[in-house]
């Protein structure tokens, strides 16, 4: 008995070029990918760093110019974001949103 379902010797020979085919793919697949984790990736990530840090470095300097130039509003600001981050601390705190899902189970 043939190993292939087909009995047309070309479908069968059509199949087993499909089969190789995919092997191929499925070779160059590993390869694009392991070559894109090993050179293709850091590359990228060292240029996104660089430019990160750059954008960074700008941000603090615009910001301590401007503390400088306008330190009392900068420190309304800052209260601002402070008091924003207690309220939202004080309702996950006396929200219990935890202990809800823990009694429900």
């Amino acid at each position: 008995m043939s190993n292939s379902p087909f009995e047309d010797k070309r479908a069968a020979d059509l199949l087993a070029r499909v089969k190789d085919d995919l092997a191929s793919l499925r070779m160059d697949m590993k390869h694009l990918v392991r070559h894109t984790g090993q050179h293709t990736l850091p590359t990228g990530v060292r240029e996104l760093v660089s430019s990160g840090r750059s954008y960074a470095r700008d941000g603090i300097e615009r910001v301590s110019r401007t503390a400088r130039e306008h330190p009392a509003g900068v420190s309304a600001g800052g209260l601002l974001l402070l008091g924003a981050v207690a309220v939202g601390a004080y309702l996950l705190i006396k929200g219990d949103c935890c202990g809800r899902d823990e009694a429900d189970d």
